[in-house]
């Protein structure tokens, strides 16, 4: 058997499905490239880009993380995120880096109101030992 099935999903929906002759991905042990009759395999994907080869047809997807199974020359894949390599445009890059950063601010609003809190503690645990409460000696 020369092509095996393989199907990427991510949030978005169906990303990819269809025959292949090889595809290559990005792991956290680094790349790997799967040919039909692959061993079992189930691993951890790193973000980056998968590269898929059919009839001499290379396409690319980028991912920003997710988990990868092989199994009976079946590839499913679970993306994090994931778009094909030529769709993404200038603005699709900006409203992401844009989304970023508002997240990284929201973050940042979350960890001053942990602190704010961690203060108000410690403030409250001053006032108590601060009261001129003296303790009997026994």
């Amino acid at each position: 058997m020369n092509k095996f099935v393989i199907e990427i999903l991510s949030p978005q929906g169906i990303i990819f499905k269809g025959e292949l002759s090889s595809v290559s991905f990005p792991t956290t042990s680094g790349m790997i490239t799967v040919l039909p009759g692959h061993a079992n395999l189930v691993t951890k994907l790193r973000g980056g880009e998968i590269v898929i080869t059919s009839s001499n047809v290379v396409k690319k997807i980028v991912v920003s993380g997710g988990f990868v199974e092989i199994a009976n020359n079946n590839v499913n894949v679970v993306a994090e995120f994931a778009a094909h390599s030529d769709a993404t445009d200038k603005q699709k890059v900006d409203q992401a880096i844009q989304l970023a950063k508002y997240m990284k601010a929201k973050r940042k609003e979350f960890v001053d109101i942990s602190a704010v809190e961690l203060k108000l503690k410690k403030s409250a645990a001053d006032l108590k030992s601060g009261l001129g409460i003296k303790r009997r000696k026994i």
